[in-house]
């Protein structure tokens, strides 16, 4: 497949394949921000296409640099591209004040934008292509094959807030009535010093559902608060 981009000059560094790179670049760049965007992410398609965008002109000037410097390492820049695109990825995920985890998706797509774009700007014309095509199938489908992979597991990570330590035997004993299985518990000073905070892993039985589940925590004596954990 390579030869057939040699035959038709795409990958010589000319003027036209510069052009090609960078367009190619902010295509692929815009499958996939159009993706997060419709999903109302952090990072969406401006974030994605100017990342995508800046690896592929950093790529670009490492070969152009070796044209006239013959000791310029052109591998050195896209290293500090992948490396340095963590401060950005870092900056989309958020952990809300009850320990629920938002963006590593996005944080993780970033990353894995930016090593497309420097492969664009390196002319790997068929594997950009088809991680691009790879990416945009696992950022839109993989979360429902995950979603019904775990309904099927029926175990759901919780943190709850009870009123006091003392509640925490009636809320155990709450549970075993309701046929709900706790496992992994740990406790935590509640933020601001009010109850205490619980860790904790449930398996609920198969004719509850994961929103059933939930309620019957909420209503539970004594449960302030019960927020599900991701990630």
């Amino acid at each position: 497949m390579n030869a057939w981009f040699e035959n038709i000059g795409l990958m010589n560094f000319t003027p036209l394949t510069i052009a090609v790179r960078l367009v190619l670049a902010v295509v692929c760049s815009f499958a996939l921000g159009l993706e997060r965007t419709r999903k109302r992410r952090p990072a969406g398609l401006r974030t994605y296409m100017l990342v995508c965008l800046g690896a592929a002109i950093t790529m670009l000037t490492s070969e152009f640099l070796s044209q006239y410097y013959f000791d310029h390492d052109i591998t050195r820049m896209s290293a500090q591209v992948i490396s340095g695109i963590g401060f950005l990825g870092a900056g989309t995920i958020m952990v809300t004040r009850y320990y629920r985890v938002k963006g590593l998706t996005t944080a993780a797509g970033l990353w894995c934008a930016a090593c497309l774009g420097t492969a664009v700007g390196a002319g790997f014309y068929l594997g950009s292509i088809a991680v691009c095509l790879i990416l945009v199938f696992i950022m839109s489908f993989a979360d429902r094959f995950e979603y019904a992979y775990t309904r099927k597991l029926r175990r759901l990570n919780l943190y709850i807030i009870l009123e006091d330590v003392t509640k925490i035997p009636r809320f155990v004993q709450k549970m075993k009535d309701t046929q709900i299985a706790l496992s992994d518990v740990e406790t935590a000073k509640a933020d601001g010093g009010h109850g205490i905070g619980l860790f904790c892993q449930l398996r609920f039985p198969a004719h509850m559902s994961e929103a059933e589940t939930i309620q019957a925590v909420e209503e539970s004596e004594g449960v302030l608060i019960a927020e599900p954990i991701e990630g």
